[in-house]
């Protein structure tokens, strides 16, 4: 379900009385809600549903610290068992992506794939008639059979393995209490990742999502950020036992560096003749043909280290031997601590929760390479590098005059100012930033301060024995490539495995800017100029959304 709100925010979003009505109506007190809003974006007690609420924050349209995926998944399924009538719902702020997200995780971790709902109850006329055509159908014995017509029975159903209402979003079975029907596999045997990814994205969109009104439109999908459909492919391979050796291990963590990042885009001038109307001085300087000012670069950023720390200790705490799926029993507590005191009082999601620790751009003119294909048309190849203080500095001077003309434009920034805290940057004797391969990072395309679109990932899935490697996305894998980030063809990250002995990037968890959620540029500038532009006001104050960090 969507984030139950109050006041104002009620009128448009899901009424907080009016879900709290609908669960306790329904199913008394066997319901309990994960939220995943962080208290800086949405928050209310716990005492609202009477204390049974569990929180795993993490940012809007981002994917989180993976570990949080096996605490979630893990959780809903000790709960679902202790009865056959409770109901797990989960909400974030729409009830789409997060929260698709975590019903997913959760799905995946069972050990039979989960069947479609199976009472009429949950489906329109429309839908309950073409599933009892396709049972009938299955009814039909081969041709050198006789066939006896009679009345179609439904299957009896195994053991239900969980449950959960239709207010989340997730499919239901026989009764408005029941939502998953699964089959235990006695054998244990791991499931095969991408036909168990596959089938469960699968499911979630037939159940989330409206069909198309005709045959030419496409459906969308369920979980649709490619970020978090990549951190549930992660999730699928651990699972099925075919992640990295190292990951989640005792084993040492493999480093990696960060060689560069080669960013492909076609040429913006149809983009720029629209968005001059709205910050001119701005735009002449952003969207130059060949970005002689060399403004466009990359910010790698990362969860608070000790936030994953303390997430990965409870991960390994928590799993059942064999089974990442499984909670194990007696693990509630750690140290004399309950879990539930590891989100107590916000004190990890009260302000900005990634935060950025080394950045990438031009380093000379013969990075930017201009070429023209009969497919794509014009377009340039970006060869970025990592910055040191003095071009960071440089280029920070630059971004900070832009800002001036966009604010003078009347078009308000997001923060104040960019972080007055000297930004350093890893590099070792053969340059590159060096990374932890088990850590997520993000990789966040800028183009002065509009930015291009952004994509997560976590080095050890993309390298191999081979010394070098390189992940490649197409702007279809990058999240929001909205607005001048429609012209991103593709972005490869050089990936190279090195032999030095590990060192903490540069954090900022003391930065007073940091601290305050600044350091980035207002991602929301590029979407609020273009929405002014085509004359939508309120796309301005909607967009922000998307360039939250």
């Amino acid at each position: 379900m969507g984030y139950p709100a109050a006041g104002i925010e009620g009128l448009y979003r899901n009424n907080r009385e009016d879900a709290k009505k609908f669960l306790e109506s329904r199913h008394g007190k066997n319901f309990w809600i994960f939220n995943f809003c962080p208290v800086v974006e949405n928050s209310y007690p716990a005492s609202v549903f009477d204390g049974r609420v569990s929180r795993y924050p993490f940012p809007d349209h981002h994917a989180p610290p993976l570990a949080v995926l096996p605490l979630v998944a893990r959780e809903m399924r000790l709960w679902l068992d202790g009865s056959k009538d409770r109901t797990a719902v989960l909400h974030c702020k729409a009830g789409k992506g997060r929260s698709g997200t975590m019903a997913c995780a959760y799905l995946m971790s069972l050990e039979d794939s989960p069947s479609p709902p199976r009472d009429e109850k949950n489906y329109t006329a429309k839908e309950w008639a073409r599933v009892r055509a396709e049972e009938w159908m299955q009814t039909i014995p081969p041709d050198d059979q006789p066939f006896i017509l009679s009345p179609v029975q439904d299957e009896p159903l195994s053991e239900v393995e969980g449950s959960a209402s239709g207010v989340t979003g997730l499919p239901q079975t026989q009764s408005p209490q029941q939502s998953l029907s699964t089959r235990v596999d006695s054998t244990n045997t791991p499931k095969s990742a991408s036909d168990t990814l596959s089938h469960v994205l699968q499911l979630h969109t037939s159940r989330r999502m409206k069909p198309p009104s005709n045959s030419s439109e496409k459906v969308k999908q369920g979980v649709s950020i490619p970020s978090q459909r990549r951190w549930l492919y992660y999730w699928s391979l651990l699972l099925s036992r075919e992640a990295p050796s190292s990951f989640w291990t005792d084993q040492p963590h493999p480093k990696i560096r960060i060689n560069s990042i080669t960013v492909r885009m076609k040429d913006l001038s149809p983009i720029k003749s629209r968005l001059v109307k709205a910050a001119n001085a701005f735009l002449d300087r952003t969207t130059a043909s060949k970005m002689n000012h060399g403004q466009i670069w990359v910010s790698l950023a990362r969860y608070d280290d000790t936030f994953v720390s303390g997430l990965e200790k409870w991960e390994q705490h928590t799993r059942f031997e064999g089974h990442f799926g499984k909670r194990k029993s007696g693990s509630d507590h750690m140290d004399g601590e309950p879990f539930s005191e590891f989100f107590k009082e916000g004190q990890w999601d009260q302000k900005k929760m990634v935060r950025s620790f080394a950045r990438l751009g031009i380093a000379s003119e013969d990075s930017i390479i201009e070429s023209k294909d009969e497919t794509l048309g014009k377009f340039s190849t970006y060869l970025l590098r990592p910055l040191s203080d003095e071009k960071w500095g440089s280029l920070k001077k630059v971004i900070n005059e832009e800002r001036n003309s966009v604010e003078s434009a009347g078009v308000a920034s997001e923060t104040a100012s960019l972080n007055d805290v000297a930004v350093q940057t890893l590099q070792t004797e053969r340059g590159g930033v060096v990374l932890d391969a088990n850590r997520e990072a993000r990789c966040k395309i800028y183009i002065g301060q509009v930015f291009l679109g952004w994509f997560w990932f976590i080095p050890a899935f993309h390298i191999s024995a081979e010394q070098n490697n390189v992940l490649k996305l197409t702007r279809k894998e990058v999240d929001f490539p909205l607005g001048l980030g429609s012209g991103l063809i593709d972005v490869e990250v050089s990936l190279e495995r090195c032999e030095e002995p590990y060192v903490e990037p540069p954090s900022r968890v003391d930065s007073v800017g940091s601290e305050e959620g600044k350091g980035e540029p207002p991602g929301a500038i590029g979407n609020a100029v273009e929405a002014i532009a085509t004359g939508n006001i309120g796309g301005a104050v909607e967009t922000k959304q998307a360039a939250e960090d």
